[in-house]
């Protein structure tokens, strides 16, 4: 059956990569979820099955088939059947032709994620700089080593009202408290200029987003058919060329691990353990999409949609509804879109937290959903960006690999 198709060009890891290598498997199935990821070293259960499937392959011709990586220059798109639902949900990306040959393993089975709740290390009620980051994680990952991130992605059901009344449902714990705190939240008289810190005056910041993909079958909407999850973190210096220092969560582990390092003149990716040379293949500021300058200049562009409210400590831009500018700018932003699904119905949410003493901005939260082609079946994507400790690196810089350049 041809279920609903949705495109995931996540972060920058997707981008750039297609010039870096590409890997390849396919499984034919009438009826299969297909998911695109940025994984090289997947769970070890799913890498001792590809093995497994390429012996059998050779000796039996099993239905099972696995292709050989294609160079760059192919552009081809890494593809993994997920069999757990009848109906097939497929994830792709444009651009993530290679995302196999990276060191994510941010692919897991449905089966795996759905049944799995874990403590989130924040919420909206928690302070802002805690939504983006711990003390801790921001050690361990800076010493080049994998840290915990216990990050929940059971599905919630949080209502979220735009200033019109057009309502969304929030279903990322990450963004959890958002209607409330935005439903008492008054109407404010400042611009998003007057709100916003302009971007020439940020320096240095640590910053991640994590986000989730739900596929609702017909009659269900409280437990997803089939899920998909992926996370990034990065330690970014825009003071003159940007440069990023950036992390990839694994949720087959719950870690955070080294990803890749980019500044004016180099880039340099983690596999496998060992850093290797990718220089050229992409800008820095395209190794982590969700920087401030590339956030600021999205609420620019819908300025004429986005809603100002304030309560005593924060404003809140907001808009919850179908407009499509929304879709154009924070869905390019984060490299999201749907296809074989009806687009006239889509709905797209986005609520930015903005410090008023401070005028940092702390939280973005962007949400869209859409029906499927048939009937009953919906798509929900959702993202939680969190920004904090502005001008934690403005002395000592953010963290170079030792070695890289040796």
């Amino acid at each position: 059956m041809d279920f609903i198709k949705y495109l995931m060009m996540l972060f920058a890891s997707l981008l750039f990569i297609a010039g870096c290598g590409s890997g390849e498997s396919e499984e034919p199935a009438e009826e299969s979820a297909e998911t695109t990821e940025e994984a090289e070293d997947n769970a070890a259960e799913e890498t001792a099955e590809d093995d497994a499937a390429e012996e059998e392959s050779a000796e039996t011709e099993s239905e099972s088939e696995t292709d050989a990586e294609g160079d760059a220059s192919e552009n081809a798109t890494g593809e993994t059947d997920d069999s757990e639902s009848e109906d097939s949900a497929e994830t792709e990306s444009e651009d993530t032709e290679s995302d196999s040959e990276m060191d994510s393993g941010t692919e897991s089975d449905t089966d795996s994620e759905t049944g799995t709740e874990t403590e989130s290390d924040s919420s909206m009620e928690d302070d802002s700089s805690d939504n983006a980051a711990s003390d801790d994680a921001e050690g361990d990952t800076a010493a080049g080593t994998s840290e915990q991130r216990n990050i929940d992605f059971a599905p919630i059901d949080e209502t979220v009202t735009g200033a019109d009344g057009t309502e969304m449902t929030t279903k990322f714990e990450l963004n959890s408290g958002i209607g409330e705190t935005l439903s008492s939240a008054s109407e404010s008289d400042a611009s998003i200029e007057e709100v916003m810190m302009p971007k020439e005056d940020v320096t240095t910041y640590y910053a991640e987003t994590f986000m989730v993909i739900n596929l609702y079958a017909a009659g269900n909407t409280e437990t997803p058919a089939d899920n998909d999850m992926a996370g990034l973190t990065a330690e970014i210096d825009e003071r003159e060329e940007m440069e990023v220092f950036s992390g990839q969560f694994d949720p087959a582990t719950s870690t955070v691990v080294p990803y890749a390092y980019s500044n004016s003149e180099s880039l340099f990716v983690n596999e496998g353990g060992m850093w290797n040379d990718y220089t050229g293949q992409a800008p820095a500021d395209q190794i982590y999409y969700g920087s401030y300058s590339n956030l600021y200049d999205a609420f620019m562009e819908s300025s004429e949609v986005i809603n100002v409210s304030e309560d005593d400590d924060n404003y809140y831009l907001h808009n919850i509804g179908t407009e499509t500018v929304l879709h154009d700018t924070f869905g390019t932003l984060f490299n999201v879109e749907f296809t074989n699904a009806d687009t006239s119905q889509q709905k797209n949410g986005v609520v930015g937290v903005v410090d008023k003493e401070s005028q940092e901005l702390v939280h973005i939260a962007y949400m869209s959903s859409a029906p499927g082609i048939t009937e009953g079946e919906m798509l929900h994507i959702e993202i939680a960006s969190g920004l904090g400790n502005y001008g934690e690196y403005d002395e000592s810089g953010i963290t170079v690999p030792e070695g890289i350049y040796e």
